[in-house]
């Protein structure tokens, strides 16, 4: 859909993501392309005015805290309500892309945590899988 955007410097990702911004950097809201390789994810974070994510391309994982994993497509939207602790990552060969929107209250946009170890990731990954065999 976009061009990969520029490699994430960010110890809140663990493997490889790539950023765009879609909007101004300065805008008060924010609409940007995340493209994760498979295995790639945020660390644990939040958004203190929510984030609303579409994934456009591939397929991920996206978990709250306190809630199971959930396995996401091209097309899925979530809607994080604000202060929600939660993390996404690609599960798929190709790379999983998504567009997310959220926007400030005069603070910061977002507030990484914890990493998601690789045991977690695994383990959400089966999570989300055998839940969607159920339905």
């Amino acid at each position: 859909m976009f061009k990969k955007g520029e490699k994430v410097a960010h110890t809140a990702f663990s493997g490889t993501a790539f950023y765009m911004s879609v909007l101004d950097e300065n805008a008060v809201a924010m609409v940007e392309e995340l493209t994760f390789p498979v295995d790639s994810r945020t660390n644990w974070h939040s958004n203190p005015c929510g984030q609303t994510i579409l994934v456009t391309q591939g397929e991920m994982i996206y978990q709250a805290e306190n809630e199971p994993a959930k396995l996401l497509g091209a097309g899925d939207v979530i809607v994080v309500s604000p202060n929600v602790r939660h993390w996404h990552g690609a599960i798929s060969e190709e790379n999983c892309c998504l567009l997310v929107t959220y926007k400030s209250a005069n603070e910061a946009l977002v507030t990484f945590d914890s990493s998601v170890s690789d045991d977690n990731f695994k383990n959400a990954i089966m999570e989300a899988k055998n839940d969607k065999k159920i339905d």
